[in-house]
């Protein structure tokens, strides 16, 4: 496929949502709440931010989308995140898993593991570290190393919930995943989507994306308003990636540092057009054996 082309598929996507306005039930970290509904109200979606137990039924049932992020893991929370999991799953609703922190530690690591199991055609998307972890749990003892040491956790947790900016390579073991996932994005200097057979390395994206907290769980619960209107989990993550990747580079072009980013990058989002990813798209499509 040629880049233009791709291009051209995004922006359908882009429209497509647009047009429908999907509903996002999203259950992320205390930490970006703010920013990520505002994020998807920028894109064109509508964000619902409930995590009470006692209505996730119901939001299940009135929401097109569900977004989980680990990155605050009270008890309560964990156990609302399985039943919409379960929920969203069952009802074959488009799922993203944002294991923030995995790696870190047993307890965050064990509970994105246990989320793992639920919604197989789920999009995963994380750091390379936090891929990484996730992907132990998938391989036998000759695979990825599943213990690492405090000094590896502090990395993880120094980095969570933003891309790792100076990551280039795809994370050991991480093809394991889409055992559980229909696709999985690795945030990274480059941006990777795996999907059954093929990848895409998207290049767009600024080192200020990683100078702000939240931009990594922003773009999952964009790849889940993105999965409300593709046939699948690739497609969605592709175009996901893309847009808050080239919303990032115009954004960055107007700031001097990360103060004024986060409301530069709204508003990209929300200006964002055809001819902008047709125009700053960069990416690579490969096919995998």
């Amino acid at each position: 496929m040629h880049a233009h082309e791709l291009a051209a598929d995004i922006y359908r996507l882009f429209a497509a949502l647009r047009d429908t306005r999907p509903l996002v039930h999203v259950v992320t970290n205390f930490v970006v709440m703010n920013q990520t509904a505002n994020a998807l109200l920028a894109l064109g979606a509508s964000p619902m931010m409930s995590w009470a137990g006692q209505d996730a039924a119901y939001m299940s049932g009135v929401s097109d989308a569900l977004c989980i992020n680990t990155g605050t893991p009270v008890p309560e929370r964990i156990s609302v995140m399985k039943s919409l999991m379960s929920l969203a799953g069952g009802a074959g609703k488009p799922v993203v898993l944002d294991p923030v922190g995995a790696g870190a530690g047993h307890f965050r690591t064990d509970i994105a593991r246990e989320l793992c199991a639920f919604a197989p055609a789920k999009i995963i998307r994380g750091n390379p570290s936090e891929i990484c972890a996730l992907a132990a749990g998938h391989l036998s003892t000759k695979g990825v190393e599943s213990g690492i040491c405090p000094e590896q956790a502090r990395a993880i947790l120094t980095g969570h919930g933003r891309p790792d900016r100076n990551s280039d390579g795809l994370p050991g073991g991480a093809a394991a995943l889409l055992g559980a996932a229909s696709a999985l994005v690795v945030s990274g200097k480059t941006d990777m989507v795996m999907g059954d057979g093929k990848m895409v390395r998207i290049a767009n994206g600024s080192e200020l994306m990683g100078a702000v907290t939240g931009t990594g769980c922003m773009l999952s619960a964009i790849c889940a308003a993105f999965y409300a209107v593709a046939e699948n989990g690739f497609d969605a993550a592709v175009a996901g990636v893309a847009v808050a990747g080239i919303a990032g580079e115009l954004a960055a072009a107007r700031v001097s540092g990360p103060g004024f980013f986060l409301p530069h990058f709204m508003d990209s989002l929300y200006a964002l057009g055809e001819a902008d990813i047709h125009q700053h798209l960069r990416a690579e499509v490969y096919c995998l054996d």
